[in-house]
């Protein structure tokens, strides 16, 4: 049934694609832009190793109006191709060359302001924290959106079904997403709430790839055969996961205030280390040059209630506590300056396992354009 609904809606889309004329100014169709950042890191714990590295992050992106109703884009990113979660690459193994990869590659058909369907691999059409999927991440398949705004009020419907793991002899692994938002504007207060429903479907295919392809990370608990070999996950995964955010004009244009609060709920876990929140302040935006931005994080994310292979990158999995305080400077137009330090804890032991806690420091330069 999924691969009908993947093959009915490219085909639709395809349809849609009819060409610009020759008298089309292209230079007013495309639009290329990018990042670059550059990061110290550190990593130390009592009882372990203390590490320092050097890495980067490059970007580049082109977008195209193709006619008035499709639009296409895609990404090239750096990083490590068996890791979902992170575009860093650190300046490692003798000098040797860095690769590149296609991180976004996408149609998107608009046939009216309130409906876009997108096909390909693209950025998350939803409203989320790092709690559930890194800001790295991107899916890939297809989604279908709605949005609509009358007066104060607006609302938005997404859809997406995700194939996560193609597989010969066994079923696939896929993510069906169901997801709605309320946004309120008010001339004090921005509100928005959002409830999403993460759908994983045949979930131990992801397990089982990780495994023999060594693809990114696992902290969720595993189920062992008697050889001890992992046969899948020990629970499923189908995440309830709730938004509120609320921006708070302060009187001054570039320091709103933003709350955010994320809670997720693995409702097929079959122990009760099911349950995550995420809490976000922020002060500032740092658009103009001379001016900061303030960031406080807070999460508390048990072993099951996310999928670790696609949660934030830098807080070590699920299974953690997190204090993640940052500060961002913009230098100039395009250029800033963050720091910031990520201090995690493991939730749950064994016995006799060292516990102590983990400071990530960091140093960002990072250009855009």
């Amino acid at each position: 049934m999924q691969r009908l609904l993947l093959a009915f809606t490219f085909t639709i889309m395809v349809l849609a694609c009819t060409p610009v004329s020759a008298q089309s100014n292209w230079s007013e169709r495309i639009s290329i832009g990018g990042d670059f950042r550059e990061r110290y890191e550190g990593l130390f714990q009592d009882g372990k190793t203390a590490r320092q590295r050097l890495r980067f992050r490059a970007r580049l992106t082109l977008d195209a109006k193709i006619n008035e109703d499709v639009g296409f884009g895609i990404r090239l990113a750096s990083g490590d191709p068996g890791n979902p979660i992170s575009t860093n690459q650190t300046m490692t193994d003798l000098l040797t060359t860095k690769p590149l990869h296609l991180d976004r590659a996408f149609i998107t058909y608009s046939p009216s302001n309130a409906l876009t369907i997108g096909v390909g691999k693209f950025g998350l059409p939803v409203t989320r924290t790092e709690m559930t999927f890194d800001d790295d991440l991107n899916w890939e398949g297809v989604y279908q959106q709605f949005l609509n705004t009358t007066g104060p009020v607006s609302v938005k419907f997404v859809t997406a079904q995700v194939p996560l793991q193609e597989n010969e002899t066994s079923a696939d692994a896929f993510l069906f997403a169901g997801y709605g938002e309320v946004g309120v504007s008010t001339e004090a207060v921005n509100w928005q709430f959002s409830v999403a429903d993460y759908a994983f479907r045949n979930v131990d295919a992801v397990a089982l790839a990780q495994i023999s392809k060594e693809i990114g990370r696992n902290t969720n608990a595993l189920s062992v055969n008697a050889e001890g070999n992992a046969t899948g996950f020990t629970s499923d995964f189908n995440l309830l996961d709730i938004i509120a955010r609320a921006t708070v004009s302060t009187g001054h244009p570039g320091y709103p205030l933003q709350f955010t609060a994320n809670m997720v709920k693995n409702t097929k876990a079959v122990t009760d280390e099911d349950f995550g929140i995420w809490v976000t302040a922020v002060l500032g935006l740092a658009s103009e040059p001379g001016s900061f931005q303030f960031t406080y994080t807070f999460a508390r994310v048990e072993r099951d209630a996310a999928l670790s292979a696609f949660s934030y990158s830098d807080n070590r999995g699920t299974n953690a506590s997190m204090h993640e305080p940052t500060v961002s400077y913009m230098v100039a137009p395009g250029i800033h300056i963050d720091f910031n330090v990520v201090f995690t804890k493991t939730l749950s032991i064994a016995a006799g396992q060292l516990n102590t806690l983990h400071k990530r420091p960091r140093l960002d330069v990072r250009i855009s354009f």
